[in-house]
């Protein structure tokens, strides 16, 4: 079984946001990538 990732950084609030709307203005960040960052806000938006 894959071991889980460990990326030892965790974003919150303005951090949080910040960067979405960074990763947001970047065209070259693939689509899977932009999909995956989306998943990434929601789940953090519900803690």
């Amino acid at each position: 079984m894959a071991k889980p990732l460990q990326t030892g950084l965790e974003l919150t609030g303005e951090d949080a946001l910040r960067f979405h709307r960074y990763m947001e203005g970047h065209e070259e960040l693939p689509q899977r990538g932009r999909e995956m960052m989306r998943i990434v806000v929601r789940l953090a938006e519900q803690e």
